[in-house]
This record gives structure tokens, C-alpha cells and sequence, in this order.
């Protein structure tokens, strides 16, 4: 691998994205590559937004980045809001949960509907994914940053061995069995889908 590929996880509060980042990070270490990350969590634990940046390559100098190859997001407003951080012909991995920010729910404001559109005018390439229908199937709702993260696992550079010692050394033992499937069933569906745009 030449070059630094960053990969940028955004959501909400209590979705599991710092799991996720550091979930990323063992694997790119796994696959002998320098890893630097940051997060931004703000409100998290009041349900504001949260970033995590994860850079990975052979040698990575800052652990931020203006833009991503990859971003992960785990609600629909938070993917229309990460597809600013996309590099062009970037992939966006998305969920379809909807968590409705105040003015919305007051009836001020519409939920933004345009994500598809939005990710086609960018040449992003769009996989949407219903994660928490998923991660039930595996075993637990809130699991779905882990079903995210397994069909992202189709655009990064990793072995399925390196993805397993990843989810091993950042998941605790007690939810790893659920996580492991979380992950394959995430990885399938993404399969299913056309990634390219």
C-alpha cells in the first residue's frame, strides 16, 4: 500500500462510533501499517455529533485530514453531513436510522431526504445499509456500527484475519461472538449492493 488512505466515522452519541474507530485501528495495525487517530466527540453523551478519524499507511505523519477516502456513518443526517469530508469518487457507507434532531421534532424543519442525490452529484459512491435490522439478526441491536464497519471492510485494503484480530483486540470478550456475525452479516449485504456509482 502506497500512500496514507483516511477514513472518517461519524454519528451520534452512544452509536458505537469510537468502538468502531478503534476497532479499525487494531485491524490497520494488524496489517503491520502506522496508525494515527483523533476524535471529536462534543455532546456525545447528550446525543450530539461525534467524529473519529482513523489515518492508516506506511508511515502517517498526522492523524487529521481535510477529507476521507472512506466515510462511515451510522444515521442519515450525519452521512448528508459527512459527505463534505469525501474525497471525490469517495465510498460513503451509511445506516438508514433516523434520529430526528429537535427542530424536526418541533415541526420547524424537514428531515433531509437528498442523501442519494447528494452522494451522486459528489460521484461518491453510496452503500446504504439497514444496520440495526442487521445487528439484530446477529444478536443485538447496537451492534450496527459493527455491520457498518463489515461492509466498509469491502472497500479497505485488510484480510479477513487482520479484520478478526481486530474486532478480538477491541471488543470485549463477552459481545465478541455477536460482533463477529454483526460483522459478516454487514460485510454480505454490502457485497449485495453495487458500489461503484
Amino acid at each position: 500500500m502506497n500512500g496514507t488512505t483516511t477514513v472518517s466515522l461519524v454519528g451520534v452519541g452512544g452509536q458505537g462510533i469510537l468502538l468502531g474507530a478503534a476497532v479499525l485501528a487494531e485491524t490497520a495495525m494488524a496489517a503491520g501499517l502506522d496508525v494515527k487517530a483523533s476524535d471529536v466527540k462534543g455532546m456525545a453523551q447528550r446525543g450530539g455529533s461525534v467524529l473519529s478519524t482513523v489515518r492508516f499507511g506506511r508511515h502517517v505523519y498526522s492523524p487529521v485530514a481535510r477529507h476521507a477516502d472512506v466515510v462511515f456513518a451510522t444515521e442519515l443526517l450525519e452521512g448528508l453531513r459527512g459527505l463534505d469530508l469525501l474525497v471525490p469518487r469517495g465510498t460513503l457507507v451509511c445506516a438508514t436510522t433516523r434520529i430526528l434532531p429537535g427542530g424536526v421534532l418541533r415541526g420547524e424543519e424537514a428531515y433531509p431526504d437528498e442523501l442519494a442525490a447528494a452522494a451522486a452529484a459528489r460521484g461518491a459512491r453510496l452503500m446504504l445499509l439497514d444496520a440495526e435490522t442487521l445487528a439484530r439478526e446477529a444478536g443485538n441491536a447496537r451492534a450496527a456500527n459493527i455491520v457498518l464497519l463489515g461492509a466498509a471492510s469491502l472497500v479497505l485494503p485488510f484480510s479477513p484475519d487482520a479484520w478478526d484480530h481486530g474486532l478480538g483486540a477491541a471488543v470485549p470478550a463477552k459481545i465478541l461472538d455477536v460482533n463477529r456475525r454483526a460483522f459478516a452479516l454487514g460485510r454480505d449485504a454490502g457485497a449485495r449492493q453495487e458500489v461503484d456509482p
